[in-house]
């Protein structure tokens, strides 16, 4: 897998970087009006301890937020996870622990990689799914929480109907993701992404990023996603703004992926 960072995060950033993001986020936050808003950190690609996890975390510990683990089943160990917590803590209220794929491998001979897309039928998807859920069940017992993140936010409709009759209670794809689940499965959507991005140009990913958290805000509900593996410095920086402008709005919930499903 490509790990390198985006374009933004291999220069120095702006010297009005703040400002930047604190402009988008306060004309967001003002197009909500008084509208509560929903915001959720999704960090993918969980399994190995690294010193980028160990970063990542401490920001969220520093500034107090949840975050969503998407963690890929084939990559856990119980020693693993032991290492995980002793970084996290067992704090129920701030982390998701959550299945992302189980191999994180792609199995679609052509076109978008998926590895739970329609390549593979019913019942092998069926058998994956329940083997990367027992395994994290195993490891992790009561933290886990059953929701899905399939990797590169793909996966069949096949897929949702196997998590449906696997007691999953939602999964979470990018905003427009298809088939729709919602007839089966809410799908709590990321619609900011901050590591993967595919724009050349650092100035335009900055706008583009600047301008996904101020629409995402104004709509009532942002989902950031975060890749760790592609965290160096810089992003960390980045990071640590947002995240200390987004915690200062008393109107903003920060949410895990099982509040938006409990009354």
């Amino acid at each position: 897998m490509n790990y390198r960072p985006s374009t933004l995060y291999r220069q120095k950033l702006p010297n009005t970087i703040k400002e930047q993001i604190y402009d988008a986020i306060g004309k967001g936050i003002a197009s909500a009006g008084n509208t509560p808003i929903q915001l959720f950190f999704r960090a993918d690609d969980i399994g190995v301890p690294s010193a980028s996890f160990t970063e990542m975390i401490h920001l969220f510990q520093k500034h107090q937020t949840p975050l969503c683990l998407a963690t890929v089943p084939s990559w856990l160990t119980s020693s693993r996870f032991r290492q995980l917590e002793a970084i996290t803590g067992h704090e129920p209220n701030q982390w998701c622990w959550h299945q992302h794929g189980r191999l994180h491998k792609n199995f679609e001979p052509e076109g978008k990689k998926q590895e739970f897309g329609p390549a593979r039928d019913y019942q092998q998807l069926m058998e994956q799914l329940d083997k990367g859920k027992t395994r994290l069940q195993s490891i992790l017992d009561d933290r886990f929480i059953p929701f899905f993140t399939p990797p590169w936010n793909r996966c069949s409709e096949d897929t949702i109907r196997a998590l449906k009759r696997l007691e999953f209670k939602g999964l979470s794809r990018s905003a427009g993701a298809q088939p729709d689940s919602t007839p089966l499965l809410p799908d709590i959507q990321v619609n900011v992404d901050l590591h993967t991005r595919k724009e050349t140009d650092p100035a335009k990913v900055l706008n583009d990023i600047l301008n996904e958290l101020e629409q995402t805000l104004a709509n009532g509900r942002t989902g950031i996603m975060l890749h760790h593996q592609r965290m160096n410095t810089t992003a960390l920086l980045f990071l640590d703004l947002i995240l200390a402008c987004l915690t200062q709005y008393t109107n903003i919930r920060p949410m895990l992926l099982q509040d938006f499903i409990q009354p």
